[in-house]
């Protein structure tokens, strides 16, 4: 490779680093939207069940995109590491993890009986790793079983770089993916005459949203290359965003699961990744960047903390009553946790979550290459 077609390919993974605020935006309004789906299922005020699946799904494909656009670059030049990426990806996901796992322990102690089990059922949540088998089944946290499935595309993450490197190579995966989520969800929710529980228990595994995840990547990667950055005026792309908010309600079934399967699953699987291709394509500025950008960092801290709140910290304020009286005082109960999720989840995000990410990148800075002058 020449001097310049290095410098070319080192800057391309350079500028994939920059920002995407719609991605953010997006990314926000899917986490106060799965959060306010949990509140209001637990206190018997709604069940939008499809904000609760596909809010999650949508986490997925952005995932794909944020890491492919970040990292595909890095393959192509032949900087990626894989160790190094693994362990910066732990602690974007493991500290606020941990220290809300460690605040529910003494409550799943019940559940998980002898020490040496529950012990073994933490280090699986610790690492990850509970991701690999039953992850919903293992997860100590509301939510956390996601996490473990996130960390399966990680590890499975340079596939996916990869087969980027040649559009037939990832359609061929793409197609592959669809095909594997079909036929999981036919076998799991859409099959007859299994519990819902072991339905659930067996849906929730890395099968059933790996084309979410592979479709992010697919379109991470149009966005680095530019084929995705032309912009959107952002009152069209959020009308557009708004739109598939509103599709998805108005096709809420009464019964859960129904929105994974027949023409609803159809439908509403290809919207989202139409969604994060439209967030690429945000203009956003001023106020509005700002806006996504805040949103954005709250996310993961809005996803964990508001089922801690609900479920740990309001008996300790005397406040459980609230659960199941008045309607009013039920929406009062949804509507301040979720407040103070994301008040605690930005606090978080500055005070603890990125000091701690500042300093893990720390120790792979001396391995970094010096970057020179052209």
């Amino acid at each position: 490779m020449t001097g310049q077609g290095a410098r070319s390919n080192l800057a391309g993974a350079l500028s994939s680093q920059e920002r995407v605020f719609g991605w953010d935006l997006l990314r926000g309004l899917c986490a106060l939207l799965v959060a306010s789906y949990h509140l209001l299922y637990w206190t018997d005020l709604a069940q939008l069940h499809v904000f609760g699946s596909y809010g999650v799904y949508l986490f997925f494909v952005l995932s794909g995109a944020s890491m492919a656009y970040t990292y595909a670059g890095r393959f192509e030049a032949g900087s990626f590491r894989y160790g190094e990426f693994l362990f910066v990806r732990f602690w974007r996901l493991a500290p606020l993890y941990v220290l809300l796992m460690l605040a529910v322990v003494p409550t799943m102690a019940i559940w998980y009986g002898p020490a040496g089990r529950l012990l073994q059922v933490m280090f699986l949540n610790a690492s990850m790793l509970m991701g690999l088998y039953n992850p919903s089944g293992f997860a100590l946290l509301t939510g956390g079983w996601s996490l473990g499935v996130e960390a399966v595309f990680y590890l499975l993450f340079p596939l996916a770089l990869w087969s980027l490197r040649s559009w037939p190579r990832t359609m061929a995966l793409f197609i592959f993916c669809i095909g594997l989520q079909v036929w999981w969800i036919a076998q799991t929710m859409g099959a007859e005459g299994m519990p819902a529980a072991g339905q659930a228990l067996a849906y929730h595994n890395a099968p059933a949203f790996c084309a979410y995840f592979v479709g992010g990547c697919v379109l991470g990667q149009l966005a680095r290359t530019g084929q995705l950055r032309q912009c959107l005026p952002s009152a069209a792309g959020l009308l557009v965003l708004f739109a598939g908010f509103v599709l998805m309600l108005s096709l809420n079934p009464e019964q859960g699961t129904q929105e994974l399967t027949g023409w609803r699953g159809w439908l509403l699987a290809p919207f989202c990744l139409l969604m994060v291709g439209v967030a690429s394509k945000l203009r956003l500025g001023g106020r509005y960047r700002a806006l996504a950008q805040h949103l954005g960092d709250a996310t993961y801290g809005v996803y964990l903390i508001h089922p801690v709140l609900y479920f740990y910290v309001t008996p300790l304020l005397g406040l459980e009553a609230l659960k199941t009286g008045a309607t009013q005082g039920r929406m009062l109960l949804a509507v301040v946790i979720l407040a103070a999720s994301v008040v605690l989840a930005l606090i978080s995000e500055r005070l603890f979550e990125q000091p701690l990410r500042r300093w893990s990148k720390s120790l792979l800075a001396p391995r970094q290459p010096a970057i020179t002058g052209p």
